[in-house]
């Protein structure tokens, strides 16, 4: 969880900085910078639910479920918008690395704690 804190400030932060990275592209509007900025505040506030739950998983799991369920329905409307063509095909490298590769883990926490606990 240490590791998803660290790496959702860094993200958050980037995504808040150089929204334009996102675009894939895309020409950038006003609005869409804003939203795509407010995407990446969120981000980094993940990543502070994220640190908490490090320090005490057992009494933070429901930040960990909710980032988990973040995570596994995050590509399904990636790929949804890939289907209709609103979004590129390789937006879906987005969700590889924001989504897909942290569902393990996260299961795992939740695993442990919710169903190994004494």
């Amino acid at each position: 969880m240490l590791l998803a804190a660290i790496y959702n400030l860094f993200w958050g932060a980037v995504i808040s900085l150089y929204p334009q990275l996102l675009l894939f592209g895309n020409p950038p509007t006003d609005f869409l910078l804003i939203i795509l900025r407010c995407v990446g505040m969120l981000v980094g506030v993940y990543g502070i639910a994220y640190w908490f739950a490090s320090r005490d998983p057992e009494r933070y799991w429901p930040l960990i479920l909710v980032g988990f369920i973040g995570k596994f329905l995050g590509p399904f409307g990636s790929a949804y918008y890939i289907y209709v063509g609103q979004l590129q095909p390789s937006f879906i490298w987005m969700n590889v690395w924001n989504d897909l590769i942290w569902l393990l883990p996260f299961a795992w926490v939740m695993w442990l704690v919710l169903v190994t606990r004494k």
